[in-house]
């Protein structure tokens, strides 16, 4: 039943012309692609070797703007400021695998100091070969996944075990009790008040 007054007429042209079915694109191959993204890594990743698969350690820093700087993730490089603490110099780094950002500054001595330790660790772990050891590189297996990634911290924590006596008592009537405490502080300081002043007087007057 049309609408009172003087509406529009719905005149709506659903067609699939052909200027549809050219600019739809219809993506079938996704199975192939998979397969050829992972042989692709998989040449990529024995090209580098014994390099890591991974590249380069990277730092770890905080997200931008207040909204996600509670999180950490992997940066572009290591800052001058943290190598120089580490005791690393900037050729050295790029030799031990190290990704340096000339242009990151750091804002705070925790993250000079948490780097500074990460590429210590790192630097104990790292196993370097001269450029016609090749037999000794050989032997090495290839590390696979991120370098020294962000430990995961556990978002929840597990419950303590619940005690005897606290499973004798009732949580809502402890809950009730103390805000009845709560709430009768000032007249129950009042009344004891008054028997103290009664007291004081009868002892005087005795």
């Amino acid at each position: 039943m049309p609408l009172k007054g003087n509406n529009v007429v719905a005149n709506v042209h659903c067609k699939k012309t052909k200027t549809w079915a050219r600019l739809v694109k219809v993506h079938l191959n996704q199975a192939g692609k998979k397969a050829s993204r992972r042989i692709s890594r998989a040449k990529k990743s024995a090209a580098a070797a014994p390099r890591p698969s991974a590249g380069q350690i990277r730092p770890i820093i905080r997200c931008m703007t207040n909204k996600y700087n509670t999180k950490q993730r992997l940066g572009r490089g290591f800052s001058l400021q943290e190598l120089k603490s580490a005791g690393i110099s900037k050729k050295a780094a790029v030799l031990k695998g190290i990704s340096v950002d000339h242009r990151r500054v750091n804002k705070s001595a925790e993250s000079v100091a948490l780097n500074a330790a990460r590429l210590r660790e790192y630097s104990g772990k790292v196993v370097t070969f001269k450029a016609k050891a090749s037999k000794e590189a050989a032997v090495v297996a290839q590390l696979k996944g991120a370098i020294m990634p962000i430990p995961k911290v556990a978002a929840r924590t597990r419950s303590r075990v619940i005690t005897a006596d606290e499973k004798k008592g009732g949580v809502f009537r402890a809950m009730r009790i103390g805000r009845a405490d709560a709430r009768q502080v000032g007249k129950r300081q009042k009344i004891a008040d008054q028997k103290a002043a009664e007291a004081a007087l009868k002892a005087a007057k005795n």
